[in-house]
Formats: structure tokens, sequence, C-alpha cells
């Protein structure tokens, strides 16, 4: 018998590679010979090509501010400015939003930041004749006119239809970009947007928004149709004068976000010319919206331009539906294109469902922002700092999150050239590229105004272009995912991914944002092709220092080869980076990949609940577990429809879902209703009037390729479990699509599980293995499991053939047969259960995990108190009573990490225990640091559901409320594993409850309450933390007592300890057909062993019970098995037996290898294989 050394290998983790000298950071392929981190984390990205959007248009900007403060500069630093922009190795953006500039009246100082004043389109009248109003809005000797009696005069005498009213000329700062861009042919969308209404159209008479004593409505009623106007002949003499077709134009920024105000000097009656105020802006309310966007839909009917509307580059996508259910169809109908901005992030699911439903091209049209430094990335604390990596990689989360949830068309940056003065000054990081904005003063050109202002040398003022982080990472995007690639859908939250627009190669673009490099495997699964010679070629971005800002960006490693078997690579990923996954020669799309196929079956099986979807003869839907026979089954198999023969992996195609009894299932409520809910019902539609009714179409839509959810065409809500419960029988309606960011994973009660009834095809039953002591009766089981191409089945109910009593009076092995029927009226007849007749031979390995510190007599209560028996050479276990002898145990060995072992006697057959003792680990949030815990509610209202109590984010929270109240409801954490648990924080928001009581599962599962008794008090000002006796359980449930009323809870902080993970990788025993291998020892990792089979069955039992064994069977080539040992914390052993058979095995006391038969010498054994036995 051959001995090696014990071979142990820990998880792989691998630290990418240095940086070279010429400054180049290479990611290299994991390998053995890699060098390894111990704290590199694993991460699997797995893209799903079934899930393909629209073509990306691309990627943009707004030109207003930077392009108004800079198109005067001198050549070369507007050249430099605009390379690093649009430039093929700047940004590279291809979209570009001109702002039609409202503009103030002639007689009013400049109050705006600088670069925010956009001049209007309107011609000023500085010298009017009589009967004329000039374009004024103070008295002629300066002083305020409280009744604004000029503004309204210019107003009624501006007439919107005559050229005479308009400047040609205007804005020639805006336009410099505009046509520099227009000769480069750089810009594939144009897109004209409003601030404001110019000055004598609003209700205050600034462009800055209604006074803010007042704030408000800022856009007169009366000069809504000459705004409309003014937008359209704005937008023409721009294509005229510069050359170019604006495609879309949106009159309203941000109208209902309450931000825009003009501050009042009360001395002067005037804005303050202090330059605080950020730029032109005005609230219009939907009501305003609506009559806005139908009379501009009137005027562009009568007009030269071609532009579509686009609406409402609302603040957040909350904002954006509220305006939106607040339109007449009429308006609606109008809109051509969805534009909607994330400085708020809650609801994008909402907005993505309307551009889905309404089949709307959709824009992320303006986001901007900054994020401090991170001292635990190498940053610095200040907002400012150029070099903050955090930054980069803030806004790369930004972007991903956007491409995942929201599914645009297209996304624009606010601006990405930020005034560095300002910036600086204020200690902010706005923007990626950076410049003064006050580089042309007369007599200072080339140099910042303010900072020879504030003493600088005409050195330090010397106007330059800096960038950041931001514009480091945000390449990453830009570069690589190009328009008329195809976002698609991947199961990692912090990815975004597309398909290349040849349809051969995919781009992932991933951030990093710990201080942990990770091993990165793409799985390439399910694509249809993955050709020779694929490649993964990485771009990385990391921290490059400030006085060489680019230093680390977009550095290209080298290709990794796709292993074609597994179909995935693997790569490693800098701490703090972001990375750009290049992969090539991948196309098609798996047959697994999507969800369902065009005139398919299925079953529905609801994620939270395992329960199906039901059609009811009421015409309503509930889940229900499988019915048991074909009539049961009938209400749960749904046909799917394609609407229309498009591109079947559009994530927007359309469906139709027909039941078993020819019923259509059709939805209701949601934008037809305003609201955030709706009923699912069954309707008679034949399949021709279902596709002409968009009430009667669903959308199968995911946020990760792996779960599902279907939203309705017409409501634009998706089917959901009612008040997000699991139990039987709870009826199915509809509500507004919710997910969490953080997992990239949907509403678990609105995802769904395709079960194809095509591949329900009865395949057979799964074998059962049975022991029982000679003399002995077997209880013989009552369900066998089916099994279908899909996988195995629910348990059915099966009937034995009849045994003779006599069968079980010797040893040897009994085999019956089972038959029964499936739920789908499927027969079987050949279900197998094997009994094996004997007496116990063995036992296999028992454990026990502690915590350092435990007593003896806590181990003891703890240690099991039977172990599994084997009879004869049978695989099926049977519980012994066991005995251990704690007389020689060293309690002091409970005091530090290890493994103790302890004897025992079960019968007469001896037992092992091994004690495994290791550290606790605290946790301050179980449910948040422990991602396996499952967060349910009593009740949920909408969208407020519980797993938001876990993301220790104070905005983000679970409701109770309903209309009327509720007298209480629950909120449950399921744990995966025992925790140790002493005390439970609570934190209310809006409304708190009148009482809670803290409760705890026992080890039967039984809910108990803990020692803190009734809390009361409770309080939204802060948390309550609730203190107990330490409970040891898998379950925690926090009571509230609401009667006639409701709660809302932000955060649920469950503290407390749990055992952590141990690192044994031993065997306890190893087994060749079921009996032991001859000399077996756990710290023994090479064996020879003689085998009558070549291929014989090879079995481990690890010592530690919790710990995992996977075999490698031999094979006839390979005549070696390969058992694994996966501890709990990932180490891992391995086990390699050798087999050989034959007489010549014999020699070489080869013989006294062979578990069984035993031989008794050498000649025994060659005339056993002489024999042909």
């Amino acid at each position: 018998m051959a001995f090696t050394a014990r071979r142990i290998r820990r998880p792989v983790a691998v630290l990418a590679a240095a940086v070279t000298a010429a400054a180049s950071l290479a990611l290299m392929p994991a390998t053995a010979t890699t060098a390894t981190a111990d704290d590199a984390t694993a991460v699997t990205i797995t893209p799903n090509p079934a899930s393909r959007g629209k073509a990306f248009e691309g990627w943009g900007t707004s030109l207003v501010w930077f392009a108004n403060a800079t198109a005067g500069y001198s050549p070369e630093l507007r050249e430099e400015l605009y390379q690093k922009v649009f430039g093929e190795d700047g940004l590279n953006l291809n979209i570009a939003r001109y702002n039609v500039g409202g503009g103030n009246a002639s007689d009013v100082a400049n109050y705006l930041n600088d670069g925010s004043a956009v001049e209007g389109w309107w011609k000023p009248v500085t010298d009017a004749q009589a009967g004329q109003a000039p374009s004024n809005l103070y008295n002629p000797d300066g002083t305020v006119d409280k009744t604004q009696a000029n503004k309204l005069a210019f107003l009624n005498q501006w007439n919107p239809d005559d050229p005479a009213s308009y400047n040609p000329d205007a804005d020639q700062n805006q336009r410099w970009w505009v046509e520099r861009l227009a000769a480069d042919q750089q810009i594939t969308h144009w897109e004209a947007f409003s601030n404001s209404p110019p000055w004598f159209m609003t209700k205050s008479g600034y462009v800055s928004g209604q006074v803010n004593t007042s704030k408000g409505e800022n856009l007169l009623p009366e000069a809504e149709g000459k705004f409309a106007a003014y937008m359209r002949h704005a937008v023409e003499l721009l294509e005229k004068g510069s050359g170019i077709k604006m495609d879309t134009i949106d009159p309203f920024n941000e109208p209902n976000s309450g931000y825009w105000g003009t501050d009042i000097n009360a001395a002067t009656g005037k804005p303050p010319t202090t330059y605080t105020q950020k730029q032109e802006g005005a609230l219009i309310y939907p009501a305003a919206q609506d009559r806005v966007t139908k009379l501009l839909a009137a005027e562009l009917g009568k007009g030269s331009t071609d532009a579509v509307i686009s609406g409402m580059d609302e603040t957040d996508p909350t904002k954006f539906m509220t305006n939106w259910n607040g339109y007449s169809q009429e308006a609606k109908d109008a809109v051509g294109q969805l534009n909607v901005h994330t400085y708020g992030t809650n609801d994008r699911r909402r907005v993505r469902d309307l551009a889905n439903s309404t089949d709307k091209p959709l824009w992320m049209s303006e986001v901007g922002g900054f994020w401090t430094g991170n001292p635990a990335l190498g940053d610095s604390t200040s907002g400012w700092d150029r070099s903050n990596i955090t930054n980069g990689l803030g806004i790369a989360g930004r972007m991903v999150n956007d491409l995942r949830e929201l599914e645009p068309d297209a996304w624009v940056f606010w601006q990405p050239v930020e005034d560095t003065y300002k910036q600086e000054k204020a200690d902010k990081g706005w923007g990626s590229i950076y410049v003064d904005f006050d580089c042309n003063y007369e007599g200072r050109e080339g140099f910042s105004n303010r900072r020879l202002n504030d003493g600088a040398t005409q050195e330090q003022a010397k106007c330059k272009v800096l960038t950041n982080q931001k514009y480091n990472t945000t390449r990453n995007f830009t570069h690589y995912i190009r328009p008329g690639d195809f976002l698609i859908q991947n199961d990692n939250a912090k990815t975004a991914s597309a398909l290349r627009a040849d349809g051969n190669g995919a781009t992932l673009v991933h951030f990093n944002d710990t201080p942990t490099p990770e091993k990165v495997t793409i799985d390439l699964s399910r694509f249809g092709s993955i050709a020779p010679g694929s490649t993964v070629t990485p771009v990385v971005t990391s921290k490059s220092p400030l006085d060489d800002i680019e230093k680390n960006a977009l550095v290209k490693g080298a290709p990794v080869a796709v292993n074609t078997t597994s179909k995935s690579a693997t790569l490693e990923v800098p701490a703090a980076s972001v990375v750009t996954f290049v992969v090539d020669a991948v196309s098609g799309v798996s047959d697994d990949a999507a969800p369902v196929q065009d005139g398919h079956s299925y079953h529905l099986t609801g994620e939270a609940s395992g329960k199906y979807l039901t059609a009811r003869a009421d015409g309503s839907s509930s889940i229900e577990e499988l019915g048991t026979d074909a009539a049961g089954v009938a209400p749960q198999i749904w046909t799917f429809n394609a609407v229309n023969a498009d591109d079947e992996f559009a994530n927007d195609r359309r469906w139709v879902l027909t039941n078993k009894d020819g019923r259509v299932l059709t939805g209701n409520g949601g934008v037809l209703n305003a609201s955030q809910s709706g009923a699912a019902t069954l309707a008679s539609l034949t399949l021709d009037q279902a596709k002409a009714t968009p009430a009667a179409q669903w959308i199968v839509t995911t946020e990760n390729g792996k779960h599902w959810s279907l939203v309705n065409a017409g409501a634009a809500i998706a089917l959901q479990v009612s008040a997000n419960q699991t139990a039987v029988g709870t009826s199915v309606g509809l509500a507004s699509s919710t997910g969490t960011t953080a997992t990239a994973t949907g509403n678990p009660h609105q995802s769904w599980a395709f079960t194809d009834i095509a591949d329900l095809k009865l395949l057979g039953t799964q074998p059962l293995e049975l022991s029982t002591l000679t003399g002995v009766a077997p209880v013989l089981p009552s369900t066998v499991t089916p099994l279908y191409k899909a996988g195995p089945g629910k348990p059915l109910a099966v009937t034995w053939s009849p045994v003779d009593p006599a069968a079980w009076q010797k040893e040897g092995k009994v085999a019956l047969h089972g038959s029964g029927v499936d739920p789908y009226g499927q027969t079987f007849t050949d279900a197998l259960l094997t009994v094996t007749v004997g007496q116990y031979v063995a036992t296999d390995a028992a454990s026990v995990t502690v915590g350092v510190g435990s007593t003896l007599a806590s181990v003891q209560a703890a240690a099991p108190s039977t172990v599994p028996g084997q009879i004869a050479d049978g695989p099926a276990r049977n519980p012994l009573p066991v005995a251990w002898d704690w007389s020689s145990f060293d309690a002091s060995a409970l005091q530090s990490t290890g493994s103790v072992t302890v004897p025992g006697k079960a019968g007469s057959l001896s037992a092992t225990l091994t004690v495994v003792v290791v550290d606790r680990v605290p946790s301050s949030n179980i449910c948040k640091d422990d991602p396996t815990t499952a967060a349910t509610a009593s009740y949920t209202e909408g969208s407020y559901i519980a797993k938001n109590t876990c993301d220790a984010n104070a905005s983000t929270r679970w409701s109770n409320w309903v209309s009327g109240g509720r007298a209480g409801d629950s909120l449950s954490y399921a744990f995966s594993r025992d925790y140790t648990v002493s005390s439970v924080a609570v934190t209310s928001a809006e409304k708190a409850a009148q009482s809670l009581k803290i409760q705890y599962q026992d080890a039967a599962g039984i809910w108990k309450y803990t020692s803190a008794g009734t809390i009361t008090g409770l309080s939204t000002a802060a948390p309550v933390t609730v203190l107990f006796d330490p409970v040891t359980t898998r379950g925690i449930r926090v009571s509230f007592v609401t009667t006639g009323s409701y709660t809302k809870v932000a955060e649920v902080a469950i503290a407390g300890s749990r055992l952590a993970d141990a690192g044994l990788a031993d065997l306890g025993r190893l087994l060749v057909n079921q009996a032991s291998v001859v000399g077996f020892a756990a710290g023994t990792s090479d064996y020879r062993v003689l085998s009558t089979s070549a291929t014989p069955a090879v079995v481990g039992y690890p010592l530690d019970t919790n710990a995992k064994v996977t075999v490698q069977q031999p094979t006839a080539e390979n005549p070696t098995a390969v058992v694994t040992v996966t501890a709990p914390d990932g180490t891992t052993k391995d086990y390699r037996l050798t087999f050989s058979t034959g007489k010549d095995a014999c020699k070489s006391n080869g013989w006294k290898t062979s578990p069984a038969p035993v031989f008794g010498d050498q000649g025994e054994c060659v005339s056993y294989f002489t024999e042909g036995k």
C-alpha cells in the first residue's frame, strides 16, 4: 500500500498581479501556480442572453452649464475639454441634450452660478417704442413693481409665431459645442429640453423658480400656449442655424421635484447677486404638464421639426410615476419617449414596466453626484480629493443599478464637466472632468477670475483641465458597451452586461467596492455557442495617484481562455476596482436560458411559496399545492402563446396565458387607474382577442436572468401573491414591481418558476434502500419520488408488491416492486425498493460542534444520542442508541479551537464522536450580515416588504398599513443555522406600534416568548433595544400590536452569535462497495485497493458530519477514485484510491487490501480470480 503526505487544499484566493514597471496591471487566469490570498472573495457572474433589451442608444450628457461657460475659452483649452468629453479616448459620448434657455429680463442682474445663465431665444426689447413694453421686469428707476405689470405687458405683446419675436443668433456658447459636434458627426441623438420658461411666462418673473417664501408652480397658466410655441420655434431656429436635426424635445426638467425657488433680498426685493442660486428651474405640476404636453404636440404638428416629445425628466422614478398618473390619455399618447432621472432610486422597476407596457423608449436622462472617500480603500475623507476611488466606484454602482433595474435605452450624465473652483471650495466631487467656469473675463482670459480675486498668483489661477477617478471608471462603461449593443441581465448585483451588436460576444462591467480582491468566475453556460478560442479579456481601472490621475485607468490584461467544458473563465479582480470583461466568440442562447417557449404549457410555481398558480372557477386565481390527479392539476396548467412572432428573446416580448379550461389570464388596475395594485382575473377570450387586448398580455421580466416575474402589459404591474403570503389558498393579484438592489433579486412573491409540461413525462422513480435486522419486517415507505426530465417531482403514493414474511428471516437482499399513478395520469410499475437483511456490522462517525469555552456538561447535552448503524453491506443507515465514554475527556480542550475524540458503544459495536471546538462569531445585525436569513411578514403593504428591515437603510421600510388599520402583525426571521440571540433592536419609522413582543423558535419549531415580555412606549424618535435571556434558535419573530392603526419598521437588528465554520476535513470512514477500506486512517490520503470489480462504488463519511463529501468514482479508463471532503469553512482534503483487479494484483501483499471478500492468504486470492468469481 502506498502512502503519501497529507494534502489539504484551502479555497483558492488569488491576488491581482502586481503593477509592472510600465504601470500596467495584468489579470491572470486562476491556476495552481498563481499566488494566492486567503481573503479573496469568490464571485460568480452568469449573464443570460435570453433577456435581451432593445438596441442600446448610447451614452450622453446635457451641454448646459459647461458648454455655456467654456465656448469662449482658448482653442487649446477648449479642444482638450472637447476631447475629454466626446473624444475616442475620452468619455466618447454620442448623445447630447441641448438646453433651451429661458433667460431673465434684460434689467435683472445675473445672480446664477457661472455657466448656468443660459440665454433665451426670445428677442430682447431694450429700446421700446411708443406702446411697446420693454423686456424689463422692474420699474424704469430700477425699483421693484410688485404687480409686475411690465412682465405681463411683455407677455401679452409677445407673439410666438412672429419671427421678429426671436433672436436667431441666440446662445452662441452652447451652439459652438453643437456645431463642433455636428461637424464631427459625433452625435446620434439630439434632444432639447427646458429648465424654465422665459421670465415673462413665469409667475415670479424669474427663471430660477417661484419666490422661495411661496415656492410653487412658476408657469403662468395664460402663458402655457406661448411656452409650447416658444419651445418649437427655438428648436427649429437651432436646427436651421446650426445644421442639426433634433430627435426629441422635453419642455420640462424635474417639474414636480420641489427644488426650484428664487431667493429674494428683503432689502432690495431682488435676488442677491452672490451667485449662490444654482440654475434655471420651474415647478410645473402634473395638471399643467398635461396641458403643456398636448399644446406642444399640437405645435410640433404644424412645424418643420421632426422632433417628438420626451417626458418629463422628473427627478426620480417615484415622482415620475406620480406625474404620469396625472396625465390624460391624450398627453400620454403624445409622449414618444420616457425620460427619468435617478437622483432617487426607488421605483425604477415601475418606470421600466411602464416603458415596456407602452412600448416607448426609456432614457435615464440625468444623474450626477459624488461619493466621499473611504479610508478602507486608501482614500482620504475629502469630497474633492480627485484620487478617491470611492467616487469612481460610486458612479459605477449607480450606472450598474440603473442599467439593471431601469433597463434604459440610453444613459445620460447631468454634465461630466464641472466648475473646478466651485467643487474644490465646497469639498465636493460632482462631475468627472474639471475646468474653472470663469476663464474668459475681459482682461483675465485664460485665468480663473475668482482665484485671482482670492489673491492667487497667475500660475495658480491658470485654467486647466483636470479629471478624477469617475472619469476613469465611467469609461469602463462608455468605451465597451456601445451604441447598438443589447443590454442583458446577469445574476450579480455589481455587474452590468450586454451582448455585442453583431451577436458574437458580450461585455460585462463589474465593480468591486470592497478592500478585498475577488476571484470572479464568468459562467457562460446560458449562451448557445462557445467557439474554440473564446476568451475573456479584462480591462481594469483601479486607484491612481493624484499626480498621475489616469495612470491605472483602463489597463488591459491578458486574454483568458474560456474552458469549453465548464463553459466558464476565472479571473482575479483587485480590491477597489472596476473591471470590464470583454468576452469574445460566444453567441446564441442555450436551450434552458429562456423561461418559456411559444405554444408550450407550464406550471407556474411561486418562488416564495413553492406553490402552484391555480385558476379558480369564480375567475380569480390562487396558490395551491400540486393537484393529486388530472382534475386537480388541470387548473394549474397554463399555455404561453407569443403575441407577435418577433425576437423570441426580447425582454419586452408579450405573451397570452391560457388556462387548461380555455380561459385567459388578464389584469387590471395599475396605471389604468393610477394605482400600484390590481386584480388578476380569468376571462373568456379567444386567442386572437387576447392578442389584441393589452390587459390579456404579459411580459416575462427578470432582474438576474434566473428569477422571472409576469408584468401585465395593460396595468404595467406584476402578478403577485396577495399580501406577500405563502399559505395554501392565498389569492393572486397584481402589484407594482419591487425588488432588492443589493442582491439583484425581485420580490420573491412576484417571482415564478416555469416547469414545461412536456418535461413532465414520467421517466421512472428514484430507487430506495432500507436495512433491517434478520427476523424483523421493515416498515415500508408509503411514497416514492417520481423522476421527470425537469427533475424530481413531489412524492407519489406507492403500492408495494406482496412479500413472503419468510424473506425477513434470512440474511441477504430483498427486492420489492411498487406501482402507482402520478397527477398527470401516468402510471408506473417499476418502483424499486431494496432491503438489506442482516446484522449490524459497523457505525459511521458522529460529531458535535461547540464554541470555545463550553462546559463539559453542555457538550454532553449536545452530543448525539444515536449513531448511524450499518447492516451487512447495505447502504441505508438506521439510528442506534449510543453511550459515550467521557471518563478520559480533558475539559481543558474546550478552551481552544481544535477537535477531540470520544469513544462510545452502540450495543456491541464501537462508535466514535468527534467534538469540534470553534470560535463564536458575533453579529449586531444577523439578518443583514447573513444573506441566507429569510425575512417574512404576516401581512405586507405593497412594496414595503419584510426584507427592507435587513438592509441597514433607514429609508426603506416594512409596513402593514391598510385603510382602517390592523390589529397587529409580525415580522419573522428564519436562520439557516443556529444563533444564540440576546437582543433585538427595532427602528420604527413614520408610525410606531403600540407594543411588541419577541419570540424565538425552539428546537421543535415551536414559537415561544423570550424573557423580555411586552415592550411599550415605542417611538419613531429612536430605536428600542429589547434585551432578554440568551436563546439558541433558528428563528426570531417580532409581534406588533397596532390596534386600529399600522406601523412602519425601518430596521430589525437581531444581535447574537453563531459558531464559526469548522475547518476539519478528515474522513471518518472510507468504504468500497460498503466494505471498510483495509487499514484506513484519517491521516492517510492514498490507498491501493484490490477490487473484484473494475469500477467499485466508493463512499466516504466525514469525521465532522457538517462537512460535505463528493466522490469522483473510478472508471474502466481511470481506475482511481478521488474522495473530496469539504469542511464548513471551505477547507478541502482529497483521499485517493487506486484499484487493481485480477490474480496478478494478489501479489506483493495486494491480497490484504481487498475490503470484500477478505482473503486468508495470497493463494486464496489467486484461486478466487482464477475461478472467475
